[in-house]
Order: C-alpha cells, then sequence, then structure tokens
C-alpha cells in the first residue's frame, strides 16, 4: 500500500522534473523489498538494508537482520495485560493452569491469556501437563521480565514522617489493617524486602496505594508532603494487581508479591539490585523448587 500511495504521490506531483521516491521503515524485508524493487521505488531501513537506483546512482545492500522484532515481542509479553497473567503463573508455589483458571484468575480476556501461553510456550519458558500449563523455567521469565520492567505510576507523593522504629511500625501496621488488610495499601520495594529478606538498609518508607490507602497512610503516618528530604514515598500504580498478588510477610505486615517486590528492587540502583539478588537467592528460588508442577 505505501508503494502503490508513493507511485500515486509522483505521478500527480507538478512539473516534468525527474523523480524518484524512496520508502523508509524500521525494517525492509525480502518480501517487500521485492515489492519495492519491481516497482521502481527506492528502500532504505533502520537496520542497514538499502536499494537506490536512479540515474548514475546504484546503492544495494541486504543482510541485516530485523533487530526489532525481540523488542516487539518482550513489550507484549511484558505489557501490563500480560504480566497480570505472569504474575499469577510466577506466585510460589508454582502450579498448573487450565485456561480458564488463569484467565479468572488473572483478570484479563481468554485472548489475552492464549497470547501469553503462546509466546511462553515458544519461548520454551513454560510446558503442558494432565493439568494444564505450567512455567518450566521460572527464572528465565523472570529475568527476562526485569530486562524490559519499566514502573510506570499513575502518581508518586513523597512525605515525611517524625516516627521511626517501632513506634513507625506500629503505625504501618495500624494503617495497613485500616486499608482492607493490604487491600488498598502494601508495602513495596525496599520496605516489603526488609521482611522477607532484609539486605540493604534503606531509612525511607515505600508503599504501593490507591487514593483511599494513600489518605489512610497520611494520617496513621502523621504524614506532611515535601519537595525533598522525604521519608516515605507512596505510589499508586496504574494496575490493581500489586494489591491482589499481596503477602502477610509478618503479623499486620501486608507487602506487595515476591516477583512484584524483586521486580521493584531491580531498578533502584545498585543496592536495589544487590537486593534483588540476595531476595530471588533467599526466597523466590526456594519457593519455585518446593512444589513440582
Amino acid at each position: 500500500m505505501a508503494v502503490l500511495q508513493l507511485k500515486h504521490d509522483l505521478e500527480n506531483l507538478p512539473g516534468d522534473q525527474s523523480r524518484y521516491a524512496v520508502l523508509m521503515a524500521p525494517f525492509i524485508s525480502e518480501a517487500s523489498a521485492r515489492i519495492c524493487t519491481e516497482a521502481g521505488i527506492g528502500y532504505a531501513d533502520l537496520s542497514g538494508n538499502a536499494r537506490l537506483s536512479f540515474d548514475q546512482v546504484y546503492i544495494e545492500k541486504r543482510g541485516s537482520e530485523n533487530p526489532f522484532r525481540e523488542k516487539r515481542e518482550k513489550r507484549s509479553l511484558f505489557a501490563p495485560r500480560a504480566a497480570r497473567v505472569l504474575r499469577v503463573l510466577l506466585t510460589p508455589p508454582l502450579r498448573a493452569w487450565k485456561v480458564l483458571e488463569l484467565q479468572e484468575a488473572s483478570g484479563v480476556s481468554l485472548g489475552q491469556v492464549s497470547n501469553v501461553r503462546k509466546e511462553l510456550f515458544d519461548r520454551e519458558w513454560a510446558k503442558t501437563g494432565s493439568q494444564g500449563m505450567y512455567v518450566s523455567k521460572p527464572e528465565d521469565l523472570a529475568r527476562a521480565w526485569q530486562e524490559s520492567y519499566e514502573p510506570r505510576p499513575r502518581r508518586r507523593e513523597l512525605a515525611y514522617t517524625m516516627l521511626h522504629g517501632n513506634e513507625l511500625d506500629i503505625a504501618i501496621r495500624s494503617a495497613l489493617a485500616e486499608a482492607g488488610k493490604g487491600e488498598h495499601a502494601v508495602l513495596s520495594s525496599y520496605s516489603a524486602a526488609r521482611w522477607f529478606a532484609p539486605f540493604a538498609r534503606q531509612a525511607t518508607q515505600f508503599f504501593y496505594a490507591d487514593k483511599p490507602g494513600a489518605e489512610m497512610l497520611k494520617q496513621h503516618l502523621h504524614l506532611q508532603p515535601v519537595a525533598r528530604g522525604e521519608n516515605v514515598v507512596i505510589l499508586e500504580p496504574r494496575e490493581d494487581d500489586v494489591f491482589s498478588g499481596r503477602l502477610e510477610a509478618a503479623p499486620g505486615i501486608w507487602c506487595s508479591g515476591l516477583v512484584q517486590t524483586w521486580l521493584d528492587l531491580g531498578v533502584a540502583g545498585e543496592r536495589g539490585r544487590e537486593a534483588a539478588d540476595h531476595l530471588m537467592r533467599e526466597k523466590l528460588l526456594p519457593a519455585w523448587k518446593m512444589v513440582a508442577p
């Protein structure tokens, strides 16, 4: 269609000058290159493939592969809706899932579940048995997800509290209890990892919270908004599965799930990556190996 449009535009340009059209795209396949050549249209792509043939000029280069295919596949597999399915599949202990069960647990469409299943099978990260599909290489899947993970909170609030130590822990328990035992607010990142597998000391408290949950945190922790020097960070997530996958790491301490916490630590800087590796070794890998699918 692009070639036809170019030819039409050339034929309808005013004047008698000789003109040459070039089709440009991120990647021109062999089939598309043939269409351009047969139509007398040049082409060039961002992968290094090109063919220009006019007057005394002739340039042709082929052979560069499509570097964008893998990126598109990763974006589709780790996009927010697909990620809801992955969180369910990677939540310990691993188990086999029927399609309808997975659709109900993740809250996405059957089509989305089918797309995720296909990509996992194509990458050989999942297998199927008599009880359904299960993730056979959870660490490989999780690390590929980590490479593409980009937190995109709807809103980020910075605040300061005068509470500290045991007094702060009591206030957090009280806030999370009022927030439906983590239904509207949970500890996240370093703050969740502190209760799962302590590693890096971090004075700042991190939370995921929706709007009602954020108000409860502000009341119980006596928060004051600040532009800098914060010791509390509240993120409002775009997806609610950070709450549905929550865990009670200690009595009254509700945290984002192990996988979500691991993902967030991985993008929290150098010490965060070290804390993520510690959480992987201490919690995720043992939990994934505890129960055979």
